[in-house]
């Protein structure tokens, strides 16, 4: 559990990002929802440490984390589909053939097994957008930051994402913060957090989020994850 207070993100001298007072829990999926521009994107990279310490105004301890980044164009790291999937297991000294069995296991999830020995620059952008999120869940973390991981993704592929953090969530200790256009997959998430005006304003249960009635679901059939 992590708990942030009165915590001010220096943008510029006109614009800060202000967290009153949050707690991060423990095996918890966050939908974080809010208008473009409304400080989403920054809140993430302050979760995961990526903002210069002299940006930030609070006292605060952060776990180890994982982020995708929005524009998956920014995050490329190697050549190919497949050693760009090895990189964070290489990372972590493994062996070899653990190394394949997992590559091979996340690809087949994501039916990306074909695309392999693609180069990375030859991708669509969803293709792309699909293998650098299987990408950051493959690397070990206490909490994972997705910043608009479905938004060029189909419902089926989306759900599938949902899928793996659902069993992800059974074999060990992590939380989510998902940044998303798409406030109906609000269904997915154990809370909602709702940006405005570059303030957190709102951290309620996903059964209480006060868009529910105006959001028609594309995922009504599926129920919030449980752990």
């Amino acid at each position: 559990m992590i708990r942030l207070s009165d915590i001010r993100i220096n943008l510029s001298r006109q614009q800060t990002i202000r967290i009153t007072n949050f707690t991060l829990q423990k095996n918890t999926l966050y939908l974080l929802t809010g208008h473009s521009g409304s400080g989403k994107t920054t809140f993430l990279k302050f979760l995961g440490g990526y903002l210069p310490s002299n940006k930030i105004q609070g006292s605060f301890s952060l776990p180890k984390s994982a982020l995708l980044l929005q524009n998956p164009n920014h995050q490329m790291i190697t050549s190919t589909v497949k050693s760009e999937l090895q990189f964070p297991l290489i990372q972590q000294g493994i062996s070899l053939q653990r190394i394949n069995n997992k590559v091979n296991a996340i690809a087949e999830f994501f039916h990306i097994m074909p695309l392999l020995d693609e180069k990375l620059c030859n991708l669509s952008f969803g293709e792309l957008q699909t293998v650098m999120l299987a990408t950051t869940l493959l690397i070990p973390a206490d909490l994972y930051l997705l910043d608009e991981p479905t938004s060029h993704l189909d419902p089926m592929m989306s759900d599938r994402m949902f899928q793996w953090i659902r069993m992800e969530g059974k074999n060990k200790i992590c939380s989510w913060v998902i940044a998303s256009q798409y406030p109906d997959e609000y269904c997915y998430a154990d809370r909602v957090l709702i940006f405005e005006n570059l303030s957190l304003i709102q951290d309620v249960p996903a059964g209480d989020y006060p868009g529910l009635k105006e959001s028609e679901s594309r995922f009504n059939s599926h129920e919030t994850l449980q752990y």
